[in-house]
């Protein structure tokens, strides 16, 4: 009996030593999963950073159109009455029925 207690205690220990560390090569804090984890975290950081960058161009752009010296006047006077919704005195205004769509009253009036 003493025979094949020491005949197995050994490879036990080291059979139980391989099995935690395989357990952990795969499921532990830096295993094959939590590496599989990081690396899909990674890449939707990449992507969130083109969108950001993205985005930051557009505004850096926007930005830089409304400095003095790239500001156009008429550019400036157009956006200011489209959002304001006036009209300049000398602008010709033609009014339209809420449904009628532009452009419906020539080709009603050519049939």
């Amino acid at each position: 009996m003493k025979r094949f207690l020491r005949a197995t205690v050994a490879p036990a220990i080291f059979l139980g030593l391989t099995v935690y560390f395989g357990y952990n090569a795969v499921n532990g804090s830096r295993g094959f999963i939590a590496q599989a984890r990081e690396q899909a975290e990674i890449a939707k950081a990449r992507t969130d950073l083109k969108t950001v960058t993205a985005r930051r161009g557009r505004w850096e752009a926007k930005v830089a159109a409304l400095k003095s010296n790239a500001i156009q006047a008429d550019m400036l006077n157009q956006q200011a009455r489209a959002v304001l919704n006036l009209a300049n005195p000398a602008d010709l205004v033609v009014p339209v029925k809420p449904g009628q769509a532009p452009g419906a009253e020539s080709s009603a009036a050519a049939d």
